[in-house]
C-alpha cells in the first residue's frame, strides 16, 4: 500500500517543478488527482507557502455559484459574502479557510490570496471589476501558473484573452444576491464570457513550442504544469485574433460552442439533430417532448 504524502514530500516535488521563493503563483488544483496526502489540502497549502516564502503570494480561484435570472425564492435567500464556499474544489476552500487569506470583493468571480501581494490584488478586484481582471494584473506582474491534475482545465489566462480580444457569448442572464461593503444586499449579474473547458487544452502544445512552459513534473500522482502567465496570455491572444473559434471543442453537440457565441456556427437544424440523436436515445416520448420545449426556450 502506497504511503500518504507528507509536507516534506510535497515541498520537494513543488521545488523540482520550478516553483521558487518569491513567486506570485496562480493555482488550479485537483486534489483527487494527487492521491492521499497526510492532512489533505491544508498540507499542500502549507507546503506551497513554505516554498514561495514571505515574499511570495498564492492565488486561487474561489468562484461561487450563480443561478438563472430571475432568482426563485430559495435562490434569492442565498446572500454571497467573503465566507461563501467556492465550487472550485477542496484546495480553493482550504485557501478560503486559512487565517491569513484575503478574498477579492468581486461578488461572483472571487479569488483567494495569501502572501505579499494579496492585499493589493484582492483590494483592486471589486464589484466594478471584470470577472478576470485580477488574472490580467497577475500576468502583468510576471506571475506563474501552476496547474495540478488531469481534472484541471486551462491555465486561467485563456479567459482573460477571450475578454481582451472582445469575443462575446450570448445568454448571460445569470446572477446571485450579495452583500456589499456597505452591508447592502444587491443583485450581481454575470457580465463576462467564460468558455468551453473541453476546448482550452488545445492551447497547451502552443505553450510548449513558444516557450511559455517553465516546468513539468509530478505532485503525487498528478501531472503538474508550470507556465508564465504573461506568455500564455500572449500566445492565446495571438491565436484568437487569427482564429476566434480556436477554443471551441470538437463536440458538435456542445451548445456553448455551436450555438452560444456571437461567432458560433449557429446552424440550428444540424445542431439539434445531432443533439437529439446523442441525448434522447432510449427516452420516453413525453420526456423527449419536454426537453425539446426546453431547448426552444434556450
Amino acid at each position: 500500500m502506497q504511503r500518504k504524502l507528507n509536507k516534506a514530500d510535497l515541498v520537494n516535488q513543488i521545488r523540482n517543478i520550478g516553483v521558487k521563493a518569491g513567486d506570485l503563483l496562480h493555482l488550479k488544483v485537483s486534489m483527487r488527482s494527487i492521491g492521499e496526502i497526510d492532512g489533505g489540502a491544508e498540507t499542500l497549502l502549507d507546503a506551497l507557502l513554505e516554498v514561495v516564502g514571505d515574499k511570495g503570494t498564492l492565488v486561487s480561484d474561489a468562484f461561487i455559484h450563480v443561478y438563472p435570472l430571475p432568482l426563485d425564492d430559495t435562490q434569492a435567500q442565498q446572500i454571497a459574502d467573503d465566507n461563501t464556499r467556492s465550487y472550485a474544489g477542496a484546495f480553493a476552500n482550504a485557501m478560503i479557510n486559512h487565517p491569513d487569506m484575503l478574498r477579492s470583493s468581486h461578488p461572483i468571480q472571487k479569488f483567494a490570496a495569501i502572501g505579499h501581494h494579496a492585499k493589493a490584488l484582492c483590494g483592486n478586484h471589486t464589484e466594478q471589476s471584470g470577472g478576470y481582471d485580477l488574472l490580467n494584473e497577475m500576468a502583468k506582474m510576471n506571475a506563474v501558473n501552476l496547474t495540478i491534475g488531469k481534472r484541471v482545465v486551462g491555465v486561467g489566462t485563456t479567459h482573460v484573452a477571450i475578454e481582451l480580444v472582445g469575443l462575446r457569448r450570448r445568454h448571460l442572464n445569470m446572477g446571485i444576491n450579495y452583500r456589499n461593503a456597505q452591508g447592502e444586499v444587491k443583485l450581481a449579474k454575470v457580465d463576462w464570457n467564460g468558455g468551453c473547458a473541453y476546448g482550452f487544452p488545445k492551447f497547451i502544445p502552443f505553450y510548449e513550442q513558444d516557450g511559455a512552459v517553465l516546468g513539468l513534473g509530478k505532485i503525487g500522482e498528478a501531472n503538474a504544469l508550470l507556465t508564465s502567465m504573461k506568455e500564455t496570455l500572449r500566445i492565446e491572444m495571438e491565436i484568437l485574433k487569427e482564429n476566434p473559434a480556436f477554443f471551441f471543442c470538437d463536440d458538435k453537440t456542445c451548445y456553448s460552442c455551436q450555438m452560444a457565441w456571437e461567432h458560433s456556427p449557429k446552424k440550428a437544424i444540424p445542431f439539434y439533430t445531432r443533439w437529439l440523436w446523442k441525448n434522447l436515445k432510449g427516452l420516453s416520448f413525453s420526456r423527449i417532448r419536454h426537453l425539446s420545449k426546453a431547448l426552444k426556450k434556450s
